[in-house]
């Protein structure tokens, strides 16, 4: 299952508008708070989220590492560095979906 699908699957219309308003910190995606969550989300996820990250720092004109560093918060290890790429990348499919969503 992709990221599009697996987020379509598991977050509401309601709960994406949050994660969009307040980002995936607040908690608001049950699936997606702890680290044991977030990193085996990333594992599964792994190429799909380097593929996002490369075509979003291109469009930038950025780095994958510069894109990086300008997520909020720390990273100081191998599981919080998995915990923001899974948030960013749930995040950013949330985004896609409602830009879709107000187009049509």
């Amino acid at each position: 299952m992709n990221i599009k699908d697996w987020v379509m699957e598991n977050i509401s219309p309601s709960e994406r508008k949050e994660v969009l308003e307040y980002g995936c910190v607040n908690g608001c995606v049950p699936e997606l708070i702890y680290y044991r969550d977030t990193c085996a989300f990333y594992d599964s996820h792994v190429e799909e989220i380097w593929d996002m990250l490369d075509e979003t720092a291109d469009a930038a004109g950025q780095t994958i590492m510069e894109l990086v560093a300008s997520f909020r918060g720390h990273i100081g290890s191998d599981d919080q560095f998995k915990n923001a790429l899974t948030w960013w990348a749930v995040e950013e499919t949330c985004y896609q979906l409602q830009a879709k969503e107000d187009a049509a």
